[in-house]
C-alpha cells in the first residue's frame, strides 16, 4: 500500500470518527476507530516485510490496545500498558539506530519537571478519589514513553521521527482525557495511531533504503 493511499483513506475516514465524537455515538466512534486500526496494521505489515518481527509485533499490540471497546473506561489499566509497549518499541529502534542518537538532558529534565508539577497540582483531587498511585503510574510511563521517542531518532537526519513524537503526544493526551472526555480521547487515539504508524514505517523505509512510493 502506497503512503499516499494510506493517508488518503485514513483521513477520509477521520470525519466519520469526528462526527461520531460530536454526536457522542459509540457505534460510529468504535466502528471508525477499528477500521482505522485495521488500515494502519495492513499498511505497516505490508510496508515492513523485511523488518524484525519484534518491531512489528510491538507496534501492532499498541494499536490493538488503543482500539479496544471502552478503552477510555479502562484507561487506568490500559494506558500504562500501551505506554510500556511503545517504550519497548522505541528503545528497540534507538539501539539499532547507529550511531546512537544523543541524549537530550534538557528535554529529560523538562518532561519530568512538568510531570511533577501537574501531579502536585492534581494531588488534592487525586487523594479525594483514591487514585494517587494509578495516576503516578500513568504519568511515569507517559514521560518515559515521550523520552524514548525523542531519543530513538536523529531528528535532523530522520525527520519521520517527528510523526512518532506527535503520535506519542496525542496518545498521552488521549490517556489524560480518557475519563473526563471519552469522545476526545478516542479522537486523540486515532491521531496518535496515524503519527506512530506513518512515522515508524517511513523511518524503516529510510533505514532500509526503500523507495518512498512502494506498492
Amino acid at each position: 500500500m502506497k503512503p499516499v493511499t494510506f493517508t488518503s483513506v485514513y483521513w477520509g475516514l477521520m470525519p466519520v470518527l469526528l462526527w461520531g465524537c460530536i454526536i457522542n455515538s459509540y457505534f460510529l466512534m468504535q466502528l471508525s476507530l477499528v477500521l482505522l486500526t485495521i488500515l494502519s496494521v495492513v499498511f505497516f505489515i505490508k510496508g515492513t516485510r523485511f523488518t524484525p518481527t519484534i518491531l512489528r509485533v510491538l507496534l501492532i499490540i499498541g494499536l490493538t490496545i488503543t482500539s479496544l471497546p471502552y478503552v477510555h473506561l479502562s484507561a487506568v489499566a490500559a494506558i500504562p500498558l500501551v505506554h510500556l509497549v511503545y517504550i519497548a518499541f522505541f528503545l528497540k529502534i534507538r539501539y539499532t539506530n547507529y550511531p546512537l542518537p544523543t541524549c537530550k538532558w534538557a528535554f529529560i529534565f523538562l518532561t519530568e519537571a512538568l510531570g511533577l508539577a501537574i501531579f502536585f497540582y492534581l494531588l488534592p483531587r487525586l487523594e479525594a478519589y483514591g487514585m494517587v498511585w494509578q495516576v503516578v503510574l500513568c504519568m511515569f510511563t507517559a514521560s518515559i514513553a515521550l523520552q524514548s521517542v525523542m531519543h530513538a531518532f536523529r531528528l535532523r537526519e530522520q525527520p519521520h521521527g517527528w510523526y512518532c513524537l506527535a503520535g506519542i503526544t496525542f496518545l498521552i493526551a488521549g490517556g489524560a482525557l480518557a475519563l473526563a472526555h471519552p469522545s476526545l480521547s478516542v479522537f486523540c487515539y486515532a491521531l496518535a495511531n496515524y503519527g506512530l504508524v506513518y512515522g515508524a514505517t517511513r523511518y524503516i523505509w529510510q533505514k532500509q533504503g526503500t523507495p518512498l512510493q512502494v506498492s
